[in-house]
């Protein structure tokens, strides 16, 4: 008779969970294999050889486990007759190692022709495939995969794996409304703080695609959804309405649920930076420690109007004769823009007084978290209490807020158009030095700024 043993790796996964090792034998045969089945090392569900259920209360926790010895129960049960129908004195040293792979892994053993049906029936499948053969920048792919991650937990909410040919304009409604409601599953423990969930469908969801993307060797969803603006709806909505066309253009189908559904435009408020009275009030504020370097780094920023992810990939190469010369990654993959940036006498002081040849980047960055921390401490330390409209981006109203409460990283970018635009409203001037594409719709929000300062200007007159 066929007997098989079980213990707990050492090494637990991100999830606190500990892989069951198995141990298979008859008579003198034995193999051993890693079974692919992660548990917690807790008496309710482990009692030091088999999973067990001990727990009274049925939480997610409970059902887990539960499934997990159902996995482990099936798995045992195909082991024992593939044991059955094969000559012992023929098993190869994988033996063991195959069936267990076969069984968590079945769509590597499909035919290249199965695989191929497979690919063209589900949606979420054929996206990961879409991701791997675009290339775009590091900051988009993390998008792709965060939709992909939030589709997929709107699939295992609702307890489907959706079809191209059956994916309607239904589903597209129900996918919004998953969008605007999926921070509701979650609430505010009183006692320690943070954030739980309060849903159990919904946390099996979430606990489902976590466990796929581990996996997949992928980033894991660590933190509870917050309520989504408008136009990050809208920006979801975008990216998968691209991902459906560029599957119709590949053949995977002819239809188009996003016909008859409706996303609306991206709305932002107007404007609102720094002048260079105000930069120069920044410059010369008495300052120390990482708030002083931070600062000079963003005034430096205000000097060259680039976004802070190419910032940080700056080179001293980057300078040939006093004039930066980069290509944004934003447009890098698709439709390259040369940014040309000649240094103003404030920039180039402050690469000398930074310079460090055995430095990879031009400044002591810090992460770009810490860095948006530093400048909104610089800009209240040096008084920098402008009041500015701002819109608030949940109820699309402005709000009235101090320059130091907003500060960040890319305002220094709209400073510097800012400024040059009061100076000449030429936007294709400009958008050589910010790399902004020809014809971009951001310097439409500049005009308004530069009509509103006319408008203040003729009323003197009165």
């Amino acid at each position: 008779m066929a007997n098989f043993q079980f213990r707990l790796s050492s090494k637990k996964n991100k999830l606190g969970r500990q892989e069951l090792l198995m141990r298979f034998y008859h008579g003198k045969f034995q193999q051993r294999a890693k079974t692919g089945i992660f548990i917690e090392d807790k008496p309710v569900y482990w009692d030091g050889s088999s999973i067990v259920n001990k727990a009274r209360l049925v939480t997610d926790d409970v059902i887990y486990h539960r499934e997990q010895k159902e996995r482990l129960d099936n798995l045992c049960r195909i082991i024992s007759e593939e044991w059955e129908q094969v000559d012992p004195s023929s098993v190869s040293a994988t033996w063991l190692d195959e069936i267990v792979d076969r069984f968590n892994h079945p769509e590597k053993y499909v035919t290249v022709e199965e695989k191929d049906n497979a690919a063209r029936i589900y949606m979420t499948y054929v996206f990961k495939d879409f991701i791997k053969r675009h290339k775009v920048s590091e900051n988009r792919e993390k998008h792709l995969w965060s939709l992909w991650r939030v589709f997929r937990r709107y699939e295992a909410w609702r307890g489907v794996t959706f079809e191209f040919e059956t994916f309607s304009h239904s589903d597209l409604e129900g996918f919004r409304t998953f969008l605007i409601t999926e921070h509701e599953y979650w609430v505010r423990d009183e006692k320690t703080g943070r954030m739980k969930c309060s849903n159990r469908r919904y946390l099996r969801a979430y606990n489902q695609v976590n466990d796929e993307c581990l996996a997949m060797g992928k980033k894991l969803e660590k933190r509870c959804p917050e309520p989504r603006s408008k136009n990050t709806l809208n920006n979801i909505l975008v990216r998968l309405k691209t991902y459906w066309i560029w599957c119709m253009k590949e053949g995977y189908t002819d239809r188009n649920p996003f016909n008859r559904f409706t996303i609306e435009s991206a709305e932002y408020g107007t404007p609102y930076y720094i002048t260079v009275e105000e930069r120069h009030q920044l410059e010369n504020a008495e300052l120390e420690g990482m708030v002083a370097i931070q600062r000079d780094i963003f005034v430096f920023q205000c000097c060259i109007g680039c976004r802070v992810g190419d910032l940080y990939k700056l080179t001293y190469a980057n300078i040939v004769d006093g004039i930066l010369t980069y290509t944004p990654r934003k447009t890098k993959d698709n439709n390259p823009v040369l940014a040309e940036v000649p240094l103003n006498a404030t920039a180039k002081a402050l690469l000398e007084k930074y310079y460090d040849p055995n430095r990879d980047t031009l400044f002591p960055f810090i992460s770009q978290q810490r860095y948006n921390d530093n400048i909104k401490k610089a800009f209240k330390q040096a008084g920098l209490n402008r009041k500015v409209a701002v819109l608030n981006p949940l109820t699309r109203q402005h709000e009235i807020k101090p320059l130091y409460e907003v500060a960040s990283s890319h305002m220094a970018r709209r400073a510097f158009v800012g400024g040059l635009y009061h100076k000449v409203q030429d936007p294709n001037a400009i958008g050589s030095m910010t790399g902004h594409a020809e014809g971009s719709k951001a310097f439409a929000r500049y005009r308004k700024v530069e009509l509103e300062l006319k408008k203040s200007l003729t009323d003197m007159l009165d």
